[in-house]
């Protein structure tokens, strides 16, 4: 699955409103199965996270004096050694 880039069509207000959406979905998200009788409930929250997370990268790039910086990639080369 590709990630998702929230920061890329969405403003910041919008990016908050997904975000607080789905802190909110974190309290009532829950699936349920039932099978010959047997009933059970499980909390599905891995879709959640993925798109909390992509929503506070997002806000990080869009909004880096509040949210604080991206993450940086550091690349270093070496020119030329003579023997």
């Amino acid at each position: 699955m590709a990630a998702i880039d929230y920061s890329i069509g969405f403003t910041r207000k919008e990016v908050e409103k997904i975000f607080a959406i789905h802190k909110a979905e974190l309290e009532k998200t829950l699936a349920s199965w039932t099978d010959s009788g047997s009933a059970v409930t499980k909390r599905r929250l891995d879709e959640i996270h993925v798109v909390i997370a992509a929503c506070q990268d997002a806000l990080r790039k869009l909004a880096p004096d509040d949210y604080g910086r991206g993450r940086r990639v550091v690349q270093s080369t070496v020119d030329y050694i003579p023997r």
